[in-house]
């Protein structure tokens, strides 16, 4: 099983070359690219301004030839992408237009560079006090979003991976099940839309950290998805913040998760979405938290890989 790791928390900290030479030099075969997600910011999509770095268009091609240039360098292929998030923004047409350009040409760039999947956000409001629209609403926005990028995934021929997701009541600060945390859910978004685009589009990421914030166990959301199941983002909490570190070093129950994986024949990359564990240390000490990791996911791998006891 090939490991991979996402490139925020190493090359933001270390730069682009020395932080694809630190995640291969850490036993990494791929990487899951997410260096356009932090172009658009929070103030600006309030605002309903618009984004500058992608109205640019140079700008997003000379950030990708820059990556793909060390990817190649190292001997790292991209394994998946993120592309800009959130999805939607309620009561902010114009900044959920802005972004959703923004989502076209990451399609685009993921293709170009031969990556077979790209994790993009399903629509939701996150706020679970006072939600914007009803469950039926925010499954018929969602079958719009989706179906809408289906030439352009066909033509890239990228697979559009969704994620399961949470929400908050940003008062008590307690979180509850967001769009896709239902598994049942996820498959009916997976199955209407690859029913839609006439072939497989579309698969499921499925976000461990988003797990654990909602109790969930990983083995079960394993089995449940089954072959729907084509990209993982693997990290850990502490069940009340979404702090994206190592393995181990939240609640995780990690056996549950490889036995999912050993069960369900999982055949997809094993990737770690860990950069808040990297950004934990100093800039010096990011290659070695990058080793940590690449020792840890191939524990998972060979673990996953063993014959059954």
């Amino acid at each position: 099983m090939k490991i991979s790791i996402q490139t925020d928390g190493a090359c933001d900290v270390l730069g682009v070359d020395a932080g694809i030479k630190a995640i291969r030099e850490a036993g990494f075969d791929t990487i899951d690219f997410g260096g356009l997600c932090g172009f658009y910011p929070w103030e600006d999509a309030q605002e309903e301004k618009s984004c500058a770095f992608f109205d640019d268009e140079e700008k997003p091609e000379a950030l990708m030839k820059e990556y793909a240039n060390a990817a190649k360098k190292y001997g790292v292929s991209f394994g998946q992408f993120h592309a800009p998030f959130p999805s939607f923004y309620p009561r902010r047409p114009k900044a959920t237009e802005i972004q959703r350009k923004a989502i076209y040409k990451t399609i685009e760039l993921c293709g170009r560079v031969g990556c077979p999947y790209i994790v993009i956000h399903p629509c939701f409001d996150g706020s679970a006090r006072f939600p914007s629209m009803t469950k039926e609403e925010e499954y018929r926005l969602n079958i719009e979003f989706y179906s809408a990028m289906i030439p352009l995934l066909k033509q890239y021929h990228v697979v559009c991976c969704l994620e399961n997701m949470w929400i908050e009541d940003w008062k008590s600060k307690k979180i509850y099940t967001g769009c896709c945390s239902d598994m049942r859910e996820a498959c009916r978004y997976i199955d209407d839309l690859n029913a839609i685009a006439g072939e497989k589009c579309f698969g499921f990421c499925l976000d461990v950290g988003h797990l654990i914030l909602l109790g969930l166990d990983p083995c079960y959301a394993m089995e449940a998805l089954g072959d729907r199941l084509v990209a993982l983002h693997v990290h850990d909490n502490d069940g009340v913040h979404d702090t994206h570190t190592s393995p181990y070093v939240g609640l995780c129950n990690w056996n549950r998760f490889i036995k999912g994986l050993r069960e369900t024949g999982y055949k997809g990359t094993l990737n770690f979405e860990t950069a808040g564990f990297n950004r934990a240390f100093p800039k010096e000490l990011v290659p070695a938290a990058l080793n940590m990791l690449g020792e840890t996911a191939r524990y998972f791998s060979d673990r996953a890989e063993a014959k059954k006891e």
